[in-house]
């Protein structure tokens, strides 16, 4: 489940669900196919932008029109507009690669093992 920011505020979006009918109303409500809208989002298109906003807030309870975002009647501002990356368990997430932050710079690396 990713998180979106929307004018400073976090949104749960699961970026793997993607029912017909919403496929459908955006395409109705943009004009567009579903596939050309997800290529104009990864093109970093406006307007696929503000499709992505719409169904955010759709998702999460916000019945918002999107001619209202189209018009400004409802203020979308993209510099508050991302993705926010979930923070990763340290007890099941990735093992770090590399020195640690607050390994200094003089710390040998391993030595070698004795062949005796």
């Amino acid at each position: 489940m990713a998180k979106i920011r929307i004018n400073g505020e976090l949104f749960d979006f699961d970026r793997d669900y993607k029912p017909m009918s919403e496929a459908l109303a955006l395409e109705k409500t943009l004009g567009t196919t579903y596939g050309q809208w997800e290529s104009d989002l990864s093109n970093g298109s406006a307007r696929a932008i503000a499709g992505l906003i719409w169904v955010v807030w759709r998702r999460n309870g916000r019945e918002v029109d999107f001619a209202d975002i189209e018009s400004g009647a409802v203020d979308v501002n993209l510099a508050g507009f991302g993705a926010e990356d979930e923070p990763v368990d340290p007890t099941t997430g990735p093992a770090p690669t590399g020195p640690s932050p607050s390994t200094g710079t003089g710390t040998s690396g391993r030595s070698r093992k004795s062949s005796i």
